[in-house]
């Protein structure tokens, strides 16, 4: 009777963890879920190089806004899609090491691997999310350093959902997770995305303190996100950025539909001017239609006199950002 009742246990024990695992499994974010979308861009482009650019926008030109929104989405979106992808890998592609009910471990990585992972996913108190932290240690070592972590609400389908979480990129590269220590060290800083969901159109809220500026690799800026789809198939990405090693501050409101057209209001203050601006571009090859300045002569990296037709924008009023980065 001891036995049956021992081995009925173990039989619990064993389902509960397995039922743990397919959930916590099917409600970790993925970069098709967390992914910041753009204006659509042209076969055979280029990739975007990085999140700032010269401006002196006049109608008729190529929109160097369109390109700048786009790039924006590129600098978020490739960090964290190479962070989401080891998360996937880790928990897709190895059974636990150990479960119960309400939680699971994965520890280990490949034979060639450099670096050893654990991720521990738990029952949040609210009985609905996933709690999750994911630490490495350099091989042979066996201290582990949490450079990522967050809470992951699951969605009516896998990988789709809501939830919050944090990387810290600095702890990373210093693991050199991606394999190679000088890539790694591209990307600096935290990026905190304290909100995000994929069920209905997608959304995300983003603050990352720093980051290292793509066009002078000394400086550190500190950005801060919000994006939206809407229902038919554009996109609002409202963002500021605070180069703090300069001072420079500037803030973007990009709007665009499904068709490519698109609006993009900004306001900076850098090398002594406060300028605000407006750019409006149409469809591809998204060409400006409209630009307004309040600085009517080219001072770099904005200005220029105005061009265009107001009227000829996809959205006819101008909406400025309220954020401002720390």
């Amino acid at each position: 009777m001891l036995k049956r009742i021992a081995l009925s246990l173990i039989a619990t024990v064993a389902c509960a963890g397995g039922a743990f695992k397919d959930q916590a499994r099917d409600a970790m974010p993925s970069k098709e879920a967390i992914s910041m979308g753009s204006p659509p861009v042209q076969q055979q482009a280029s990739s975007p190089s990085g999140s700032t650019i010269a401006q002196n926008s006049t109608a008729g030109d190529r929109s160097q806004f369109h390109d700048l929104t786009v790039a924006v989405a590129f600098v978020f979106n490739v960090p964290t899609a190479a962070f989401l992808d080891l998360l996937r890998h880790v928990v897709e592609d190895y059974d636990p090491t150990n479960c119960d009910a309400n939680s699971c471990t994965w520890a280990g990585s490949d034979a060639l691997s450099r670096v050893d992972y654990k991720l521990v996913v738990s029952r949040d108190a609210d009985g609905v999310s996933f709690d999750w932290a994911l630490s490495g240690a350099v091989k042979p070592g066996t201290s582990f350093i949490t450079f990522a972590s967050g809470v992951a609400t699951p969605g009516p389908q896998r990988h789709h959902g809501s939830g919050k979480f944090k990387i810290d990129f600095d702890a990373a590269a210093n693991l050199a997770i991606f394999g190679d220590p000088a890539q790694d060290k591209q990307v600096t800083g935290s990026m905190d995305v304290t909100e995000y969901s994929n069920v209905g159109p997608a959304k995300l809220k983003v603050n990352f303190t720093g980051a290292r500026d793509d066009k002078q690799p000394t400086q550190r800026n500190n950005i801060v996100y919000t994006y939206a789809n809407d229902t038919t198939g554009g996109g609002d990405l409202d963002f500021a950025m605070h180069n703090t090693t300069t001072g420079d501050r500037f803030s973007v409101h990009s709007r665009w539909k499904n068709d490519g057209r698109g609006r993009a209001d900004v306001a900076g203050l850098g090398g002594g001017y406060d300028i605000s601006l407006s750019e409006c571009w149409g469809p591809a090859p998204f060409i400006v239609t409209y630009f307004s300045s309040s600085l009517k002569i080219m001072l770099a990296p904005w200005g220029g006199p105005d061009s265009g037709a107001e009227k000829q924008c996809a959205y006819s009023a101008a909406l400025f950002s309220s954020k401002s980065a720390p």
